[in-house]
């Protein structure tokens, strides 16, 4: 029996390797790898190495868990000034169209604008990646450019 969304029990995290660990078994090959990581980081690489390669003790890298089961892993950090720049988002396959994404993506919104100066929201979206592109988009985000194969997008600060 599914458990209504709204009756569910969703937390956001700071992140530690054994989740990123977790999140690395979710990508069946490396094109769904690259959508979640990009052209930077090599498909098969050891935990270790990709959770220093994406700064994830420097930057905010937050686990995103349902029912106490982890289903979401990405990262939100200051990339310029009074911007918080969305990356490495991914939601675990088994749960992915029951809207667990919108509530991941909103957890992490709270946090980007919670913190002082934020004026603005960032992420890249690879332009196969229809799912996301239509999250972000039914969450207020733009296209603001097409740069290096990716859409680049923003939500600029609540009124």
């Amino acid at each position: 029996m599914k458990i209504p969304l709204f009756k569910q029990r969703a937390m956001l995290k700071k992140a530690e390797i054994n989740e990123l660990k977790v999140a690395l078994t979710w990508p069946e090959n490396a094109a769904e790898f690259r959508l979640w990581f990009g052209d930077k980081v090599r498909y098969g690489s050891p935990t270790e190495a990709i959770w220093r390669q994406i700064k994830g003790n420097e930057r905010g890298t937050f686990a995103f868990y349902q029912n106490e089961e982890l289903v979401g892993f990405a990262q939100a950090y200051e990339k310029v000034e009074n911007g918080i720049h969305l990356a490495c988002l991914i939601v675990n396959p088994k749960v992915r169209g029951q809207g667990v994404g919108r509530l991941f993506v909103k957890a992490l919104l709270e946090y980007a604008w919670a913190q002082e100066k934020i004026r603005f929201i960032t992420l890249n979206v690879y332009p196969e990646n229809t799912p996301a592109r239509l999250l972000y988009n039914s969450l207020g985000f733009k296209e603001v450019s097409d740069n290096q194969d990716m859409i680049a997008m923003s939500l600029r600060e609540r009124k």
